[in-house]
């Protein structure tokens, strides 16, 4: 598993730092870079909740896993053969759709894992391993990517790392087979996925989620524009993007690790509302103090952005999961709430960058305020906690 997380966030690593220069490279208007990734996150909302369902239902998460990577390095290689818009637009499109489930997906298998193992370490501890493999790749590529020249060589990195998550997955992921039959039923329903929709419509869930989409939503106008703000904005070279991002990422490291201690102290409820806060900041920074300095700054609250958008909601998720559907309720939360909002922002916020990155960073800060006020006046965890295992429910603590 640790494995598997290190290989699916180097696709990441070397993919999403790059692609708003690539998309630049080949000629795409800032209106048409959102269009190019409000169409990738079109798969968010598609795959996800199909491959967990099976994951939890069918099919053998590891062979599911080893299917994502395979499709996703195919089709990524056919973004780096084509030109123009609508070419890039499909063949991008259709990677993110094969590359959607990996995330929901392996933190199923983890937690499917996890209840049945209690000496399984917790989630922090392995998904860490992810954050390490962000980093890596920009790392190589800053000596791969020379000066001025093209960013091709980090699409060609996501392939190979493609190729290797799908052997990981096929000879080491844990080999249990899903046994329905075998299961509770969930809530009384043998459907998995209608299990998780009735767990996200729980009351204090439904505000959780909807504070998350408006922070996914801003977050899109970070991820899809902070690498053109470096390069045009504010003058620095390309090559030096990769190596900016793993500043904050580097950060990330020991705000993970740190996770348990941080969740422990503030609770869920305090920690999201300072997450979302160190958001806000972010965007404002990068909106008024237009200075490299602030501009590489910004990146030592990276950590904190990360905690709020891919682990804490994991875990929080799989403490409202029975086992019948442990999959299907992270893979529901990444269509409904998390693919819903990138659609969403990454349409709106090109629209807006292209008139003005200031206006957009600015927006999306606001945005980051009124999630910050849901998870203070309106959200209360009632039925649990976060545990440091992460594997089953614990008592509450708001």
């Amino acid at each position: 598993m640790r494995a598997q997380y290190f290989l699916s966030f180097g696709v990441i690593g070397a993919v999403l730092p790059f692609l708003s220069v690539f998309l630049d490279d080949r000629g795409l208007s800032r209106t048409q870079i959102g269009y190019v990734t409000a169409a990738a996150s079109f798969g968010v909302v598609l795959t996800p909740v199909l491959i967990t369902l099976l994951a939890d239902a069918a099919v053998a998460g590891r062979v599911l896993m080893a299917g994502v990577f395979a499709a996703s390095g195919v089709l990524l290689a056919a973004v780096l053969g084509v030109h123009g818009f609508w070419p890039i637009l499909a063949c991008y499109a259709l990677h993110a759709l094969a590359f959607a489930p990996a995330a929901p997906l392996q933190d199923g298998i983890y937690f499917a894992a996890a209840a049945r193992d209690p000496d399984a370490p917790p989630y922090h501890v392995v998904r860490v391993w992810g954050t390490v493999g962000y980093i890596v790749p920009s790392a190589v590529l800053y000596f791969v990517l020379t000066r001025d020249g093209s960013v091709e060589p980090a699409l060609a990195c996501g392939v190979a790392l493609c190729a290797a998550g799908a052997l990981n997955a096929m000879l080491f992921l844990p080999r249990a087979d899903p046994q329905l039959a075998d299961k509770p039923q969930a809530n009384g329903s043998r459907l998995p996925t209608a299990a998780a929709v009735r767990a996200l419509l729980e009351p204090h869930v439904l505000v959780f989620c909807v504070a998350m989409a408006l922070v996914h939503f801003a977050a899109m106008g970070y991820y899809q524009f902070y690498p053109l703000y470096l390069t045009e904005a504010r003058g620095i070279d390309k090559r030096w993007v990769g190596l900016i991002a793993n500043i904050g990422v580097v950060v990330e490291i020991f705000f993970m690790l740190g996770f348990g201690w941080l969740s422990a102290k503030l609770t869920l409820r305090g920690l999201m509302i300072a997450g979302v806060a160190c958001i806000a900041v972010r965007l404002v920074l990068l909106a008024f103090v237009p200075t490299n300095t602030v501009a590489i700054g910004t990146q030592l609250l990276h950590g904190m952005m990360v905690l709020v958008l891919h682990v804490a909601p994991p875990i929080y998720l799989n403490g409202r999961a029975g086992d019948a559907f442990r999959s299907s309720i992270q893979g529901l939360y990444a269509m409904a709430v998390a693919g819903a909002a990138r659609i969403a922002g990454s349409v709106v916020t090109g629209r807006v960058a292209e008139h003005s990155l200031t206006a957009m960073f600015a927006g999306c800060a606001g945005l980051c305020v009124i999630a910050a006020g849901l998870f203070y006046f309106a959200f209360r965890e009632e039925r649990a906690g976060i545990r440091d295992d992460a594997s089953e429910p614990a008592a509450a603590t708001v």
